[in-house]
């Protein structure tokens, strides 16, 4: 065991990693001689199943352990960060090494955990059949995903194989045997324990896979070979099972032996509730796919917020909404649903600002950049979708560290190839035209990558290693990593970076370099689709930007005939104008007949032939970057096409990616989509009788909305606002809230007896009406502003309330995010075990102006739900009642939505996301 006491490198890890899954192989091959030999296998190929998808999710698979130390300087990018440092390593190589240390002592094997070793031709002999059978049948369908991604790996590594793994092995003593199982797996669940990150990664994948499952038989295995109810694994398959019996494919229900799922049985309700405890498994248990799918727990139902549906029918919960939640990282939070007896959620999904090409690497840019990921808004208007509560949750939690400076690349190329104009322009004629090629394969890949960058300094004692499409990968992101060009994050402009030589003499770079960069970035991305992972370290931020230019340059940027020569494709030029007149239009905007009549005469010149500033070249070229900078380039389109905004172009500093700031004018004001303001005045886009001019939300702007009126506004005035950062409750509640002598799996979902479950009661409409009257910002005192911040404000809003005729006043003190409720299927009813958790208090607008604080779900079991129906301004009542408080709140429509009520409650729940407060619009 003194690999668990030094230090040990990233290839040593791979090593022992691969001699471990190998290792289970051969044990789960030892099963097939014993009597009880389908759950033997079973229980070994859980253990190696969870080792091969922990490996995977941690990074191991990923690096070759055949390969000297000194030749992998930059596996470490490889592993997940848990792994990273090594500080955690020793302790993983001690658990691993401790699966190795079972098998190396062959007579500890035979006395204590009751395995003899047997001849070849006396295995072929005695059962041929299971000798000649791939032990990974048992599960293979289920997990074949898995198994198909280890096939290639294993196969490579099998050359070096110990004393163990070349005998043949059966069990004699069923009994010890299962000891030994037993040790493996709490050496799994060591490994969980020590990295949570990855275990929540791990737990997904298992979750996934077996949701996807169709095999009857496997997943029939899975329940029988669990030692307990809890078991994840064991309780996933079991509820798989319940969905495909309800859906007719020929599955049965599990027995309830091991897992419970389905609501309390004919001989339960006969024997009475006070024996519930011993048909459900030992008091005060917790389910582990509790905690994996956020299902609910027992407690009495308040019969003044239910009503009980006729007893005797049989009840079909298919279709209700499940909440997911799980750090697939150490600071980085996800969220996503699915529906009972159905499996994933359509989110709802607006034209993805970061291409498909690029998405599913670029996890570090959209942390920082929440509003770029195409699934981030919600149904409702200033809203987040699931994915966008986990995006701003992460962004938050890590929002001190944006201002420090990025890490350096983990690598980089210390030279470069000297590359000709001519070169250059015809491999991205090439790249746009063909991509790679139909005939592309690894060496040819490799040969296009050599002539690019120049050779490699590292030298392989197999030179087909070399020409692996993840070494090419790595070499790419070298070269970018190390280039002369600089970072788009930080100028914000393509143009500004193509071409700065002509606009600064004696510019360090020029045309050419940024072509080569161009070049290199597109490479890449091609690659990276064609290996169809999603992860590779040395992805950084100046990476995906960089990839997000080329991108861009591929589609909008049209080739010339001439060498060295682009232009202007005239539709995208049209479209990207006519945007600027519609947003003009919609948004009234001032000053808008300046704009639109200079935008009609670009429409009648040339492209080419217009002289512009490189900013105003990026819009009209489709050349902007996505995200968080694009309401600010907007804003600077206008006034540049404006002879009256042009000389007063905007120059305060704002903290664009925290996007809590705006524009003033006399006679209207605008603000970021995620701004308090914004958030808060966006319902008003909904109204269709107001007062006041039709609020919009476009282009990451909500206006016109009311103006404060502030000094120094006549040509609009950037302010930015102070306020705390948003409310999130901790990922894991405390769920022994309520009686836990009564929790069954019931809550899952599944089929009850319909008088068994209730139908929670929404709010009525409310015939309370409120009127909004001014919007008011006062100077906020704000530490180490320097002359080019923009000065912050604080914000408040005041209404009228037309029931009592009282006007309220709420500060705006925290940006609350509201979270749109996603959709269900069908209207459901809530499972009595369970009921506890749905307790909620339906508070009108006239009685939330006289709370000051609101419950928190995380301490409080009712969830407020507020009655907003009564019109949009209504819900701007609710959401600044909720941003002077400090809290986010779910949004559920109670009139044409595509959620039912109780679905939208378990949302608000600490089974969802745990905000405690529900507004009802």
């Amino acid at each position: 065991m003194e690999l668990a006491s030094t230090a040990i490198g990233v290839v040593g890890l791979a090593a022992l990693f691969s001699t471990c899954t190998e290792t289970l192989d051969t044990l789960a091959a030892a099963a097939r001689y014993s009597v009880n030999r389908e759950i033997l296998q079973t229980k070994i190929e859980v253990e190696r199943l969870r080792l091969m998808v922990w490996g995977e999710s941690a990074g191991l698979t990923d690096i070759d352990p055949s390969r000297p130390e000194d030749e992998t300087g930059y596996d470490p990018d490889f592993l997940n960060e848990s792994l990273g440092g090594a500080a955690l390593r020793p302790a993983v190589a001690g658990l691993l090494a401790c699966f190795a240390h079972y098998f190396e002592d062959i007579e500890q094997l035979q006395s204590r955990y009751g395995l003899v070793t047997q001849k070849q031709n006396q295995d072929k002999e005695s059962t041929p059949a299971l000798a000649e059978a791939p032990t990974r049948q048992i599960l293979l369908t289920t997990f074949q995903r898995t198994y198909a991604r280890f096939q290639q790996r294993t196969s490579k590594v099998q050359a070096s194989t110990s004393a163990f793994k070349k005998a043949k092995w059966a069990i004699t003593d069923e009994r010890k045997f299962r000891n030994l199982v037993a040790e493996l797996k709490a050496i799994n669940d060591s490994l969980d324990s020590l990295l949570p990150a990855i275990r929540d990664k791990t737990r997904v994948q298992m979750r996934t896979a077996i949701m996807r499952s169709t095999d009857v038989d496997q997943l029939q295995n899975l329940v029988t070979a669990a030692d307990e109810a809890t078991d994840l694994i064991a309780e996933t398959a079991s509820l798989r099972l319940e969905m495909l019996s309800i859906s007719g494919k020929g599955a049965v229900k599990p027995a309830p032996k091991v897992v419970q799922v389905t609501s309390a049985s004919k001989e339960l309700r006969g024997e009475g509730l006070n024996n519930a405890s011993t048909q459900s498994g030992p008091s005060g248990s917790k389910s582990v796919v509790q905690d994996l799918i956020a299902a609910t727990i027992a407690d009495a139902p308040s019969p003044a917020s239910v009503s009980t549906a006729p007893t005797g029918d049989i009840y079909d919960d298919t279709g209700a909404l499940v909440v997911h939640k799980a750090y697939h990282k150490a600071d980085s939070l996800a969220c996503f649903s699915w529906h009972v007896g159905l499996g994933e959620t359509t989110d709802l999904a607006e034209c993805p600002p970061v291409a498909d090409a690029m998405f599913g690497v670029a996890e570090s840019f959209l942390e920082v950049d929440v509003v770029s990921d195409r699934k981030y808004a919600g149904w409702s208007p200033g809203s987040v979708s699931l994915i966008g509560f986990a995006r701003e949750a992460t962004f938050w939690k890590r929002a001190g560290e944006l201002e420090k400076k990025p890490n350096p690349p983990s690598w980089y190329r210390v030279n470069s190839k000297p590359l000709s104009q001519d070169f250059l322009d015809k491999r991205w004629r090439q790249l746009v035209k063909e991509g790679l090629g139909d005939d592309f394969t690894d060496k040819k890949g490799y040969e296009q990558v050599l002539e690019l960058l120049g050779p490699s300094h590292y030298t392989w004692l197999d030179p087909k290693e070399g020409y692996k499409l993840r070494h090419q990968i790595t070499d790419l992101l070298g070269a970018l990593s190390s280039s002369i060009i600089p970072n788009f994050e930080e100028r914000g402009s393509i143009g500004l970076v193509a071409f700065h030589d002509q606009t600064v003499p004696n510019s360090p770079f020029g045309f050419i370099d940024f072509m080569r960069q161009m070049v290199i970035a597109r490479e890449l991305t091609l690659r990276i689709q064609l290996a169809n992972q999603r992860w590779y370290g040395g992805i950084t931020r100046r990476v995906i930007y960089d990839m997000i230019a080329a991108d861009l340059w591929t589609r909008h940027v049209e080739i010339k005939p001439v060498a060295a020569a682009f232009g202007i494709p005239k539709a995208v030029f049209q479209r990207q104008v006519h945007g600027i007149i519609r947003f003009v239009d919609e948004m009234r905007w001032p000053y808008a007949d300046e704009i639109q009549k200079e935008a009609n005469h670009l429409l009648e010149k040339n492209p080419e032939e217009i002289a512009l500033d490189l900013r105003l070249q990026d819009w009209l070229m489709g050349l902007v970057l996505p995200g968080a900078r694009l309401p600010l380039i907007l804003v600077g389109v206008l006034y540049q096409l404006s002879p009256t905004l042009r000389p007063h172009i905007p120059t305060e500093s704002v903290k664009f990616r925290d996007g809590n700031f705006g524009i003033v004018y006399p006679e209207a004001s605008y603000w970021n989509v995620r701004s308090v303001l914004g958030k808060v005045l966006a319902p008003l886009s909904r109204d269709q009788e107001t007062n006041h001019r039709k609020v919009h939300c476009l282009g990451g702007w909500v206006g016109p909305c009311l103006s404060p009126s502030l000094p120094e506004c006549r040509l609009g005035l950037t302010v930015s606002l102070s306020t705390r950062q948003p409310p999130f409750a901790p990922l894991e509640l405390d769920s022994s809230i309520g009686d836990a002598t009564k929790t069954t799996l019931s809550s899952i979902g599944g089929q009850g007896h319909g008088g068994e479950w209730m139908l929670p009661t929404p709010p009525e409409l409310s015939r309370d009406t409120v009127a909004l009257q001014t919007v008011r910002l006062s100077k906020a005192p704000k530490a180490d502003l320097s002359a080019k911040d923009a000065l912050y404000y604080t914000a408040r809003i005041d209404f009228r309330l037309g029931r009592s005729r009282t006007f309220v006043t709420f500060t705006l003190y925290t940006n609350s995010v509201f979270v749109s409720v996603p959709p269900c299927r069908g209207t459901h009813k809530v499972d009595p075990h369970a009921a506890g958790r749905y307790t909620f208090a339906v508070k009108g607008i006239e009685e939330i102006a006289r709370i000051s604080k609101t419950c928190d779900a995380a301490t409080d079991m009712a969830i407020m739900v507020v009655n907003a129906t009564g019109g949009p301004a209504s819900e701007v009542f609710a959401r600044a009642w909720c941003c002077q408080t400090g809290t986010n709140a779910v949004i559920w429509r109670r009139e044409g939505g595509k959620c039912c009520f109780k679905c939208a409650l378990m949302v608000a729940s600490t089974d969802g996301l745990g905000t405690g407060t529900l507004i009802a619009c």
